[in-house]
């Protein structure tokens, strides 16, 4: 099986190159792969350098899908705008040259407001409808956006769900909701739709009814200057931010940690979720998006009705007052995790996805 797979750079901060790294790793010996970046690379700042680049980027495609012969061509989107628009002219190229359907389209994140700008738009949800039916398959992080894009039209056998996966070899072992720590752990993009500013709110709160509460924001964004601000403004002095953290730094953040935070407007399936969760961490999330189909409440999840700074210091107060509820969750988080989302497991079902792909068309 001759695969060529469209990622961004992998060195870029984020779900979708995590779980493409970690495909990568899996597929190794097993199908040959090609791989493209396409899109800005790191330390690309200039707008004029990223579009420049997205030029070539396209000839380069081009020239692949005509030499390369490939089986299968896996595209990587998320469901925001810049990311469409460039992975739509992608998916024409693909159907100009013959591998429409032969095309894989994995969509990572889903902006649900971007979503319904496109279902009511005529032009625009034709033009979606038309893509995603001519695919191979489309994959998608949850029941609700496979609902979503049925309901627009696109044909329910092309329409598969599949999770994010995670190297649990690169995960620990958490002692820390079995400790007692007082230690909550935020890791995303630092944007207003995460509930970064509801993390902000409620620490002030929760800190002055529990000494020796601490917090990490780990991750970039643009809300990263503005929110250590905010901190240092309140003389919160036991929230940290690191930045993005990943190999020994993020193992040690997850070791340390009993509570995950991730009070989201809207979601996929978090990578850094499910890193939590396998590693025994206590996550108090949003009930939306992927996140529904990979929590049970009060038993590998404590959810937050909304993303509100009263939600989130009621949900934490329960974790940190009730030891049977904080013992109980971690544990069963992190079994269910371990047994569900192992990237041996998931990259089985995505290979199994290609195969289907090859015999249908």
């Amino acid at each position: 099986m001759r695969l060529l797979l469209v990622s961004p750079d992998l060195r870029l901060m984020g779900g979708v190159a995590e779980t493409v790294k970690t495909l990568l790793g899996q597929l190794e010996g097993r199908v040959d792969v090609t791989q493209v970046m396409f899109g800005a690379r790191v330390g690309q700042t200039s707008l004029i350098m990223r579009v420049c680049r997205t030029i070539l980027d396209l000839f380069y495609f081009a020239r692949m899908l005509v030499s390369g012969r490939f089986d299968i061509v896996h595209l990587n989107p998320s469901l925001v705008f810049v990311s469409v628009l460039k992975e739509t002219v992608l998916f024409i190229l693909c159907w100009l040259l013959g591998y429409s359907g032969r095309t894989f389209i994995f969509i990572h994140g889903w902006d649900q407001d971007f979503f319904k700008r496109i279902a009511s738009g005529w032009i625009s949800a034709k033009v979606m409808r038309a893509v995603l039916n001519r695919a191979g398959l489309v994959l998608v992080l949850a029941e609700e956006f496979r609902d979503e894009l049925i309901r627009l039209g696109v044909d329910e056998s092309k329409v598969e769900v599949v999770s994010t996966m995670v190297d649990m070899d690169s995960v620990p072992f958490s002692s820390g909701c079995a400790r007692g720590e007082k230690s909550m752990l935020f890791i995303s993009r630092m944007i207003v739709g995460k509930g970064v500013y509801e993390i902000i709110d409620a620490f002030s709160l929760l800190s002055k009814r529990y000494a020796g509460l601490k917090l990490v924001m780990a991750g970039d964004g643009p809300e990263r200057g503005r929110l250590m601000e905010l901190a240092a403004s309140r003389d919160l002095r036991n929230i940290s931010f690191p930045g993005h953290i990943q190999g020994q730094d993020k193992y040690r953040a997850l070791e340390e940690s009993c509570i995950f935070l991730l009070p989201t407007y809207s979601e996929g399936r978090p990578v850094s979720l499910l890193e939590a969760m396998a590693s025994g961490l206590v996550p108090l999330v949003t009930d939306v998006g992927g996140i529904k189909d990979v929590t049970e409440p009060d038993e590998t999840a404590v959810l937050l009705p909304e993303a509100s700074a009263e939600a989130i210091v009621d949900g934490v107060s329960r974790v940190l007052d009730d030891s049977a509820l904080r013992i109980r969750v971690a544990g069963n988080a992190q079994k269910y995790a371990r047994a569900n989302f192992c990237s041996r497991q998931v990259a089985e079902r995505i290979i199994g996805l290609y195969s289907r792909i090859i015999r249908e068309s």
